[in-house]
């Protein structure tokens, strides 16, 4: 058996505008998912367990005499979305590897938050089962990783059916990185102070197919303007960079209280983030933002220091929302043989 810990991730800038091809800056974070994958003998099937993902429920029938349920009846649609990630990532590895060759496995996937909630847990599944599949046929814990973050990109396209780089190659590589999503590359950033975040998330509205469907609309209609704002928010995300490394995070802040409003404007920003990023800023954040798709989901905060990160996470469990991690991550996917 091999365990696979791939990181969850946060974007901290540039959200939207690297689907457009500008650059964008994401970190891992120091929570991860576990994926435990198997050789199955029976080489037709792929037998997968979940923990902690739930399944959208639509309508349940239920017996009165004994109060248990008689049928259960599930979105298909959403299942179906879930295991693909788990189906083309493996078929994809295969294809590189072994073209025409067929394995059986076991999988276990085990997730600390829910999907769909902008923190790379799609990105995660298909890293996870790219480099598990990559481990089993080739029979080492070593992988060739740009080529794990290729294949697992190319899982999310056809999956999602547009997907910038920049969750995979973040996650497979780890820490906090700068994305080049035209070449594709992922630069890490080495920053001479560690910042005071907090992260966390609410329950999305939408899901990101249709939030970037609707951003993608707006540019259909008002190029000129749609086109702008992208292009601000990949300077956003250049002066965002140069505050990182001087380890400047007053201006890190406020680039981030911009990139924040840029996001509003497109539509995407949750009333939900909004009540959370404007009572984090009033608590003394130096900077609050929905991060990720939006429409709820992640978001993060740039505290003073981590006492202060302490107290805005409390805040912001206050309003409802789940706290994630207080730091950023270093780590990338990791597999162990047992």
């Amino acid at each position: 058996m091999y365990i696979i810990k791939v990181p969850l991730k946060v974007t901290l800038l540039g959200e939207y505008a690297v689907v457009f091809g500008k650059p964008a800056i994401a970190s891992t974070l120091p929570v991860y998912m576990i994926i435990r994958v198997s050789e199955c003998s029976d080489k037709s099937s792929i037998r997968v367990k979940l923990n902690g993902i739930s399944v959208p429920i639509i309508s349940v029938s239920i017996n009165r005499d004994d109060s248990k349920y008689m049928r259960v009846s599930v979105n298909e649609g959403e299942v179906e979305k879930m295991l693909q990630y788990i189906i083309k990532a493996i078929y994809l590895c295969e294809n590189e590897l072994r073209p025409g060759t067929l394995m059986g496995f076991d999988i276990e996937i085990q997730s600390p938050v829910p999907p769909g909630v902008g923190l790379g847990t799609s990105a995660a599944t298909s890293v996870g089962l790219v480099a598990a599949c990559f481990a089993i046929y080739m029979n080492e814990k070593h992988v060739d990783k740009d080529l794990v973050a290729k294949i697992a990109w190319r899982t999310e396209q056809i999956v999602q059916g547009a997907a910038s780089p920049m969750d995979t190659y973040t996650i497979t590589f780890g820490g906090l990185r700068y994305i080049e999503p035209s070449i594709p590359r992922t630069e890490p950033l080495l920053i001479p102070k560690k910042p005071s975040l907090v992260i966390g998330y609410t329950l999305k509205r939408f899901t990101t197919a249709e939030l970037v469907s609707s951003v993608k609309k707006k540019m259909a209609l008002m190029p000129a303007v749609i086109s702008k704002i992208i292009e601000t928010i990949g300077v956003v995300v250049e002066e965002a960079k140069k505050s990182l490394l001087s380890g400047d995070t007053q201006s890190l802040g406020t680039l981030m209280n911009l990139n924040h409003g840029l996001l509003d404007s497109l539509g995407v920003v949750s009333n939900e983030h909004h009540l959370i990023v404007n009572t984090l800023r009033n608590s003394g954040a130096l900077g609050a933002k929905t991060s990720g798709a939006g429409g709820g989901g992640a978001f993060i905060a740039l505290a003073k220091s981590d006492a202060d990160a302490m107290m805005l996470s409390r805040v912001s469990e206050a309003l409802g929302a789940k706290i994630v991690s207080l730091e950023l991550g270093s780590s990338g996917v990791e597999i162990t043989h047992v």
